[in-house]
């Protein structure tokens, strides 16, 4: 007899993997930690999915490492899938200019096979 699903009420699948959107207004030229939620906890997550629309270029940094020859440049429109996370939290974003950022949590890029 197979085990019924442990959570995701109402659904015949679990998933496992809970993901979650976010977007984010950015100051020119501020490094800005990616929180995830109210209180600055972060999403636990193992990748994030990062969507640049500030109208400039935007600097992504990891684990604190906050300096030019550290980061990874976006331009205006460009998306990129950051993985080796727990959180995201250990993601911060710097926009040249003043605009809105969007991400996406997630634990991996597809549901795994049981």
């Amino acid at each position: 007899m197979a085990l019924p699903p442990t959570s995701n009420t109402g659904s015949n699948y679990f998933n496992i993997n809970q993901c979650r959107t976010f977007s984010m207004s950015l100051a020119a030229t501020t490094l800005t930690c990616l929180s995830g939620d109210e209180n600055g906890s972060g999403q636990p997550c193992s990748e994030v999915i990062i969507t640049n629309r500030t109208g400039g270029n935007l600097t992504i940094t990891d684990q604190k490492f906050s300096g030019a020859d550290h980061g990874m440049l976006l331009a205006n429109n460009d998306t990129y899938t950051f993985r080796g996370l727990t959180n995201v939290n250990q993601v911060s974003a710097k926009a040249a200019s003043k605009g809105a950022i969007y991400y996406r949590t997630q634990f991996f890029s597809n549901n795994p096979s049981r």
